[in-house]
């Protein structure tokens, strides 16, 4: 844990026994959970909306050897460690870096609030800030100079509590997609663990690290450790009595869930096709299997940016070391050469662990074919992959052909559209 600092000024005020402002060191009475709001912000030059006003966020203070601890976490933010000064004016300052974000493009930070305390030793009930507002667009962004004020009071707020699903693909939930319950505010971690339930389904959880060490967590993760016992609708639970440390306790909370039912086989071709989405199917075709008598194939699919859905995902049995998979690739592309910044999305995983992206090693060579549809098209290419993690007597896959370079949109720097055709023959394992 970071050691928050007092400043010269209150060390001297306690040693000495003298005051601070109207305020008696030893009089000092702050040590607790506190709601705090923001009503009002201002940032220079900006007429962008402001993320941070009307936003509530719980102040945490307590007392160690020479001053105060504090944290305050804005409401399903992160929580950011502060410093404590006790100023000449009478004023607690807090110094470091609480985030209030709109999800989107603007972030309000306040690096300094100044609380007011009363006569009593008690926050009076007012605070200004100072920090700044930055607005993003792509990879670039503008920060403004803020100046807040708000009020400060008694936290009767209960903790707010959400779950979902993390996709890996867009319009479908996987069977080793993670699961994500957040907190709104800091919260016991074993006490959240044990409140979160899977129903059907057996889910291995793990709150996730505090971000302040001696505050709980905000979240925790869990995989499913079992593929086969269901597919289809669960329920997604979080047990009400999640507790504040001002007592205050969480309604219970449950989300529905509808897994995609995905086979388990020694292999896949197609003869045996594997669970398909979007714009993916079965075919027959020489134009999309060459020599082979059936495949499966993905597309045709407009990307990399704003993709749609499509895509493929199958259970193997985990005899072997590696997995093989058989394709090629077909692109349409208005201009020059197609290119787009990362191979083809082939997540692998294992039950109980989360998927891990092979996407590297299926990037083919696209060469020049004449045909008026499809301009370039890489050879029917087979490719074997080692995967990271091995357990639990089977591996997931998932192929979302634009999967591994969605991280890249939404950038500066534009990619030429380009429209896709995965053919795929067999994916299997093998020694």
């Amino acid at each position: 844990m970071r050691r928050l600092l007092v400043s010269s000024v209150s060390i001297l005020a306690f040693a000495c026994g003298g005051s601070v402002g109207p305020v008696q060191p030893g009089g000092l009475h702050v040590e607790g959970s506190y709601d705090l709001v923001v009503g009002d912000l201002e940032a220079t030059g900006s007429t962008n909306a402001h993320p941070a006003v009307g936003q509530h966020a719980r102040l945490d203070i307590r007392k160690n050897a020479t001053g105060y601890d504090a944290a305050l976490t804005p409401e399903f933010g992160q929580s950011a460690e502060m410093s404590v000064a006790l100023e000449q004016d009478g004023t607690v300052t807090l110094s470091g870096q609480a985030w209030f974000s709109d999800g989107s493009t603007a972030t309000d930070e306040l690096q300094t609030i100044h609380l007011a305390v009363g006569d009593d030793g008690k926050w009076s009930g007012t605070f200004t800030a100072e920090g700044s507002e930055m607005i993003t667009n792509g990879d670039t962004g503008t920060e403004s100079d803020a100046t807040a004020t708000g009020t400060v009071g008694a936290d009767a707020r209960a903790p707010q509590v959400r779950a979902s699903a993390i996709v890996s693909a867009p319009t479908v939930v996987l069977p080793w997609d993670a699961l994500e319950v957040e907190t709104s505010e800091p919260v016991d971690a074993s006490a959240l663990t044990s409140a979160l339930s899977l129903t059907p389904g057996s889910v291995s959880w793990q709150a996730s690290p505090p971000e302040v060490s001696w505050l709980g967590t905000t979240s925790s993760f869990g995989y499913r450790t079992i593929w086969s016992d269901f597919s289809g609708n669960s329920s997604l639970g979080v047990a009400a009595g999640l507790l504040d440390p001002s007592g205050n306790a969480s309604p219970s909370v449950a989300t529905p869930v509808q897994f995609l039912d995905v086979p388990l086989a020694a292999a896949f071709s197609g003869s045996t096709a594997p669970a398909m989405w979007g714009k993916a199917t079965v075919a027959s075709s020489p134009e999309s299997c060459g020599q082979a008598a059936a495949c499966f194939e993905i597309g045709p699919l407009d990307g990399p940016c704003g993709a749609e859905p499509g895509g493929i995902a199958g259970r193997l049995v985990a005899n072997g070391s590696k997995i093989s998979i058989t394709y090629r690739l077909r692109v349409a592309s208005e201009f020059s050469q197609p290119q787009w910044p990362s191979g083809l999305g082939l997540s692998l995983a294992t039950p109980g662990t989360a998927a891990q992206l092979a996407s590297s090693d299926l990037f083919p060579t696209l060469n020049a074919t004449g045909d008026p549809t499809y301009g370039y098209a890489s050879d029917w290419t087979t490719a074997e992959i080692a995967p990271q993690q091995m357990g639990g007597g089977e591996i997931g896959f998932s192929f979302v052909p634009f999967g591994a370079a969605q991280s890249y949109c939404g950038g500066e720097l534009g990619f030429v559209p380009v429209t896709v055709v995965v053919d795929v023959a067999e994916i299997k394992m093998v020694p």
